[in-house]
């Protein structure tokens, strides 16, 4: 569509991403897409259950954009993080997350997770990923990037993340790094409150912004802007997704990004203990935001967000050709992914490519990224094979690793203690008798207290070095604190590493 056959209504919906909530269309989505001309949708993980569901719910609401609403196909985006699988209940592949494929260190592979991740993406109707994130976490004490970070310097997340990106954009899946200017040296999590990066420019040059500064030359098509202050680069203490300093003058002009700008989620705290989401949308265009994630936490307030950004341009407040200049790279960002009126129809009238979802070859590429990711550490060593009991101590996520680790060992699997989380691991202990062999297994992204694997370590050593295995689905920097207990690193509960951990605990 040319933008200047377009009503203000339908610019304006251009300019939002609002979530689709439930497994179907509903009739609130349904007003939101025929009423107010969205220009796309972000599937959050209540919508999210299977390949062919998630199809349904695309093709449904493409059908509704194309029928009553604007006339143009809508960015269908999610939070792809470690593959398509890694939201749903099955039939995709769930790769492991960012920190693995750091470990694992190879781009091949990682462009490989991208390629498969795009494939199977687009076969469901999602076109759009807020992935790869691109923040350098270098602090232990980050509590929400974490393992979704390659690692913890520039060099290794750029190129990681380039690799990926290209994977998903050779094969038709808009990437998006994330999270502008940089979210890994915080210890505040912006869903809660708003981080303040407290570094001088030059650190920032050689250090956060290194990696979008390359994801940039290599043609990544959308940056996520982040709700993060950064008073060396805006003395208001802005968040930088509400800064022209930092979206415009930083982003735009001096680093010359000419694709598009995705805020992050209006409903996060780093935004709502400040703002209301309505005056957040309004500010963050005047910062020069294309997209607007619009998690909105009801229908009115959806409603009034996209009314506000148009009472907004009627009332002068913001020009039309602001919002132009937004709808100009969305469209031409539209036309070239093939999200175009004409030639959509035709290109997403099929569910073939459902078949070729989960296949043995795409499966592979995850377990090779496992077994390469996979890091012994204080002498960790596989079982010996002496025919002595095991027992094992594991949390709920750990259900795999725990049915492949009975099939293996069979008889040698004295006993197997569930537990919900890592907190109740010295109540299990407790349980056990002083002389058991024990293979604990935890999952946990983010970081666990400092206090208490102290107290786990200590526990643990006087059992005795052979008698303990700690098999870590979590963060690397938790294992600085185990000094004294064979750790099997696996930096994420995924499948594949869950299978490979088995593996190389088995010595097989």
């Amino acid at each position: 569509m040319n933008i200047s056959n377009m009503t203000l209504e339908q610019k304006v919906g251009q300019l939002f991403a609002l979530t689709s909530k439930g497994t179907t269309v509903s009739p609130e989505t349904r007003q939101l897409v025929a009423e107010k001309k969205l220009g796309g949708v972000f599937l959050n993980i209540d919508s999210l259950q299977d390949p062919e569901q998630v199809k349904r719910l695309t093709d449904d609401l493409q059908r509704e954009a194309l029928t009553n609403g604007a006339g143009i196909p809508l960015f269908i985006s999610a939070d792809f993080v470690a593959g398509a699988g890694c939201k749903l209940k099955g039939g995709a592949v769930h790769f492991p997350k960012n920190r693995a494929i750091g470990a694992a260190g190879d781009e091949r592979l990682a462009y490989e997770s991208g390629r498969v991740t795009a494939e199977e993406s687009l076969a469901m109707g999602v076109n759009f990923n807020y992935s790869p994130v691109t923040d350098i976490n270098n602090n232990p004490g980050n509590p929400v990037i974490g393992t979704h970070s390659f690692g913890d310097d520039p060099e290794s997340v750029s190129l990681l993340a380039n690799a990926v990106i290209r994977g998903y954009q050779d094969h038709g899946l808009i990437a998006t790094a994330k999270h502008f200017p940089g979210h890994g040296d915080t210890n505040i999590d912006s869903h809660y409150n708003l981080p303040e990066l407290t570094f001088d420019r030059e650190r920032l040059e050689k250090f956060e912004l290194e990696p979008f500064r390359r994801a940039i030359a290599a043609g990544v098509e959308a940056i996520m802007i982040g709700h993060i202050s950064v008073p060396a680069l805006d003395s208001t203490g802005l968040p930088a997704s509400l800064s022209y300093e930092m979206t415009t003058r930083l982003l735009r002009e001096e680093l010359g990004f000419q694709g598009l700008i995705v805020t992050d989620g209006l409903s996060m705290k780093g935004i709502t203990n400040r703002y209301s989401m309505e005056e957040a949308c309004v500010r963050a265009l005047h910062a020069g935001a294309d997209i607007l994630l619009g998690t909105a936490r009801s229908h009115e307030e959806a409603l009034s967000m996209v009314e506000t950004v148009m009472a907004a341009v009627t009332g002068g407040d913001i020009s039309e050709a602001r919002i132009d200049e937004s709808v100009a790279r969305i469209l031409a960002a539209k036309e070239k992914y093939g999200l175009t009126r004409e030639r959509f129809a035709e290109a997403s009238s099929s569910a073939d490519g459902l078949s070729r979802l989960d296949a043995e070859p795409s499966r592979r590429v995850s377990r090779e990224i496992a077994e390469l990711a996979l890091c012994p550490l204080h002498g960790m060593a596989a079982l010996p094979s002496d025919g002595q009991p095991w027992t094992l101590i594991r949390d709920v996520k750990a259900e795999m690793f725990a049915s492949r680790l009975k099939d293996q060992l069979g008889g040698r699997l004295a006993g197997e203690v569930t537990i919900p989380s890592y907190l109740e691991l010295g109540e299990a202990l407790d349980r056990i008798g002083g002389g058991s062999r024990i293979i604990v297994a935890v999952c946990h992204n983010k970081p666990i207290d400092q206090a208490y694997l102290a107290q786990m370590n200590e526990r643990l050593r006087q059992r005795g070095g052979s008698g303990v295995r700690w098999v870590h689905f979590g963060s690397n920097y938790d294992a600085d604190h185990l000094p004294d207990v064979p750790v099997l690193l696996a930096y994420d509960h995924a499948p594949s590493l869950q299978e490979a951990a088995v593996s190389r605990l088995l010595g097989t």
